[in-house]
């Protein structure tokens, strides 16, 4: 960050950029570094100039620009790649390099690569540039040398990785540089640099090259030679950015010289387009079509021109006119580089979006992407780099309501959700099929699957309290229909997504941890951990179960959800002090609005996050309680739920159920179907999503275990469920143990009684259920919840079973609800402070209304008092009125026919007031 130019490239030295200049003897090179800094030609200049440093220029991140002239660097390169490994020690002698082209594969100039790009990658520019203010540097006491011991060696010696760019220079007026170029001099750099370093070549004296083909200028066959030969090293070394050809003497394209360098440098193409096939890189395909999502503000797959020009006016503070747009709809059309549509319907589609900037890459416009991608935190190797804000908000007015102990999904991630569900929802079938959801995740790095399956959360959770359960992997059905071997671990193609992996759900259909592979999963390659993921099932997603993922993740780290959120385009509206949206400054003009997103009101159903802490003694069977809850809600499953494993770290699972609320109308609050008067009750549907998590339990003397148990219970926890075996007194005391170490009176809990089919008969005094029910009883707690996982309570697949999990989650769920017509009694006494609470609020109201009442009275006494009317019965008012007052509040008044009299004990003696 701090770059004044988004489009800059983030090098390992940002402030320095080093331009190395080799060529044969007598191309010119120092007249064409002694031209550009002077500013005119000379006709002597030294054998080798002094390094050149051009001051900083804001236009290139200030970057401080050297160029180093060279003798002999052919030498110096080759000894420096001896020094490194990179070429054999015989490598280092004239005779050696001379056939090195040959050793690297050189040929003949008119050889080309079937693989290369369009010509148009490195055409020429003709474009001038204004001259920038430069300054030589006094040469340093070993500068200057003649052959090994120039500048150059001298910085080859140092380390190759200190060179930038190179400019390699050679005679227009003499045809043998140039052929040295392929044979010689561009293997031996691709040698030395392993072709990662770019090139500019430089085609000097042009005016005598002009002069002598002034006659063979008619000779078409001859320039079309040329070019060709031009063509066949651009394709053949990917490395080479640019062919310019130059005049010192006149200073023909010299500053387009240096300034190709430093671009060459500043906005590298290779993270950008793929010079093997001649297409945009993946990595920027895939930042590319991120962008495209953030501005598609109506969820319908394309870009309209009120929404391009949103995103043109973002990037470049400068609005498209109807011109340009119809422009680009044209160019766009005419050079579509794959078969799929670029305009729909008159916007652009995401390869439409990809096409412009598939023109400005084949232009050698890269400053242009580049400057896009930086002003969207990307980096110079295309990773994405999540802003502050994202991480760490700084308000969290927007992410939660005063209610919630802990963020929730905000209004606007849960639309946001809710659009990219319908928008990808291919068959509209509401339900989003494996290619649905890796199509949704397809802009994100790889693996680019969703945070909650196995190979990314163990990642991306590292370190958080807990981790989503995964499903334990059957390799026995799946030897039945075995995937076919892959030869060559490889990344998947745009045309084999199913090869990136098979998706795991965890809303509704969460599963035990199983340890998927061994603990050297840190060290697994890309491909491999791929190839892992290709064996887990498919699973279909509906709306609820989508959303309940989302809910899971976000419980366990918000953070990292609002992370993976903006991964996918979400771009949270920032919230001004005063809880409205900022708004960009910019252009007052008009601008064509930007059609609303879809309106899913609808079906967005008001939705709550209830996070339940599962606590229990060893072998209580919490686990495979959660299994049978979780697993077999959505419909029968293969997978027995008493079949579990051991768990070691806690783990998350969720489910959802629905619950008819009451809810006060207020103002424009009632749907449009209905017609409810305001401060009228109407019937609410809400979905509440209950995220288990599973504890294990702590051994004893753990304190650092117990401490951060504690402060989970009290800060991110809505319900704590104590559970315990029916058969098994000790389960209990261990439950009660927790419950009186971990849990505050005010923090909702429930007692599950588990394995209640094994115990049925254990009514007698002693036994755990009858013990938990008094617990509870003397709490005031609701009685022990009696569950099992087996087939005939919880974990059967008929519709028996479904019912009684219905019953019991929204039993949990209603344990932990604020609705004081729907909770239940979770709180220890809830019912008797609510009354003491309800008794001290009505004596403040009575306090403060007497008081106020006297106050009143002695106001009014004072005004009467301060009249000053003469007579006794004015005084005989003020006194009868008096005596009313002390009657009212004595409450000792007696009606006689002389008037009232009050009456105040004190001690022994009666004063009477007449």
């Amino acid at each position: 960050g701090g770059s004044s130019n988004p489009g800059i490239r983030r090098k390992k030295s940002p402030n320095n950029l080093t331009l190395l200049v080799v060529g044969d003897d007598g191309v010119g090179k120092s007249s064409l570094v002694s031209t550009f800094v002077s500013r005119h030609f000379s006709e002597v200049v030294p054998g080798v100039m002094t390094r050149v440093r051009l001051p900083p220029d804001p236009s290139s991140n200030n970057c401080i620009t050297t160029i180093v002239d060279s003798r002999g660097a052919d030498a110096s390169l080759a000894s420096a790649a001896v020094a490194r490994g990179l070429l054999p020690a015989d490598h280092a002698s004239s005779a050696s390099l001379a056939e090195l082209g040959k050793s690297t594969g050189g040929g003949s100039s008119g050889e080309t690569s079937s693989a290369g790009t369009d010509g148009a990658v490195a055409a020429s520019s003709l474009d001038r540039y204004g001259a920038s203010s430069m300054r030589s540097e006094q040469p340093e006491s070993s500068a200057i040398g003649i052959g090994g011991t120039t500048a150059s060696s001298a910085l080859l010696a140092g380390g190759m990785g200190d060179i930038d760019c190179i400019v390699l220079v050679y005679d227009l007026d003499r045809v043998e540089t140039f052929y040295r170029l392929e044979n010689h001099w561009l293997p031996l750099i691709e040698r030395c640099f392993s072709g990662e370093l770019p090139v500019i070549i430089a085609g000097n004296k042009m005016d005598l090259f002009s002069q002598m083909s002034a006659a063979a200028a008619s000779d078409e066959q001859a320039l079309a030679r040329s070019r060709q030969q031009i063509v066949s090293i651009l394709q053949r070394f990917k490395f080479v950015r640019q062919c310019i050809k130059c005049s010192a003497k006149n200073l023909l394209n010299v500053d387009e010289v240096f300034l190709k360098a430093q671009q060459a440098v500043l906005y590298p193409i290779t993270p950008l387009y793929n010079l093997n096939e001649g297409r945009i890189a993946d990595d920027c395909r895939k930042a590319l079509a991120r962008i495209f999502r953030i501005y598609d503000k109506d969820n319908d797959g394309l870009l309209s021109n009120a929404e391009i020009n949103q995103f043109q006016s973002d990037a470049f503070s400068v609005p498209l006119v109807e011109r340009d747009l119809a422009g680009w709809k044209k160019v766009v059309s005419k050079n579509n580089p794959t078969t799929d549509a670029v305009i729909r319907d008159g916007k652009f589609t995401v390869s439409g979006f990809l096409a412009i900037f598939d023109v400005f890459i084949t232009q050698n416009r890269l400053e242009v992407p580049w400057k896009i991608l930086r002003y969207f935190h990307y980096d110079d190797e295309l990773n994405l780099e999540i802003p502050e804000d994202v991480i760490s908000p700084a308000s969290m007015e927007h992410m939660a309501s005063s209610s919630d102990e802990y963020p929730s999904l905000s209004p606007s991630a849960r639309k946001f959700l809710t659009a990219i569900f319908h928008q990808f929802d291919s068959d509209s079938d509401g339900v989003l099929s494996t290619e649905d959801v890796l199509a949704i995740f397809s802009v994100i790095p790889e693996p680019s699957i969703p945070p909650w399956h196995p190979l990314r959360a163990r990642d991306i959770f590292r370190g958080c309290f807990s981790m989503p359960k995964f499903d334990p992997v059957d390799l026995a059905s799946r030897s039945t229909s075995p995937s076919p071997p892959s030869t060559t671990p490889s990344s998947p193609g745009p045309n084999d997504p199913l090869s990136a992996s098979e998706l795991t759900i965890l809303s509704g259909a969460s599963l035990p941890s199983v340890e998927i592979s061994g603990r050297s999963s840190d060290t697994d390659s890309s491909s491999g951990r791929l190839n892992a993921a290709s064996t887990l099932p498919p699973k279909s997603l509906s709306y609820m179960d989508w959303t309940g993922c989302w809910h899971l993740i976000n419980t366990i780290s918000p953070s990292h959800t609002r992370t993976e959120l903006f991964r996918l385009g979400h771009v949270e509206a920032k919230i001004a002090p005063g809880g409205k949206k900022k708004k960009k400054h910019g252009s007052s003009k008009k601008k064509a609005m930007v059609a609303p997103a879809a309106d899913y009101s609808s079906i967005m159903i008001p939705s709550k996050e209830i996070r339940v802490l599962v606590l229990g003694s060893k072998g209580c069977g919490k686990t495979a309680l959660l299994n049978a809850l979780c697993i077999l809600l959505d419909g029968p499953s293969e997978i027995d739920p008493l079949h579990t494993n051991k768990t070691t770290k806690p783990e998350s699972c969720s489910v959802y159920t629905r619950i008819n609320t009451n809810k006060i109308n207020k103002a424009n609050e009632s749907p449009p179907d209905v017609d409810i008067e305001k401060g009228k009750t109407r019937k609410e549907e809400l979905v509440t999503h209950l995220i288990f998590t599973e504890v294990p339990a702590i051994d004893a003397g753990n304190r650092l275990g117990e401490q951060r148990l504690k402060s989970e219970v009290e800060e991110n926890c809505d319900l704590v469920a104590l559970a315990f075996d029916c058969g098994d007194s000790e389960s209990l005391s261990h439950a009660q143990t927790l419950e009186e170490s971990l849990v505050s009176d005010d923090k909702p809990r429930v007692y599950v009684a588990t394995k209640a089919d094994d115990n049925d008969n254990a009514t007698g005094d002693a036994s755990a259920i009858v013990i938990a029910r008094r617990h509870c009883a003397s709490l005031d707690l609701e009685p022990p919840l009696l569950t099992s996982a087996t087939a005939s309570i919880l974990g059967g697949t008929d519709a028996v079973s479904h019912q009684r999990r219905e019953n019991v989650i929204e039993h949990l769920a209603r344990c932990a609800l604020d609705d004081a017509g729907l909770r239940l009694k979770s709180t220890p006494h809830a019912e008797l402070k609510r009354q003491e609470a309800a008794r001290r609020k009505r004596m403040m109201w009575l306090g403060g209304f007497v008081c106020a009442s006297v106050a009143a009275a002695l106001g009014v006494g004072a005004l009467l008092s301060s009249r000053k009317e003469a007579g006794k019965d004015s005084s005989g008012s003020t006194k009868s009125w008096l005596k009313s007052l002390l009657s009212n509040i004595g409450g000792g008044s007696s009606a006689g026919d002389g008037g009232s009299e009050i009456s105040f004990a004190s001690t022994n003696n009666t004063i009477s007031v007449e």
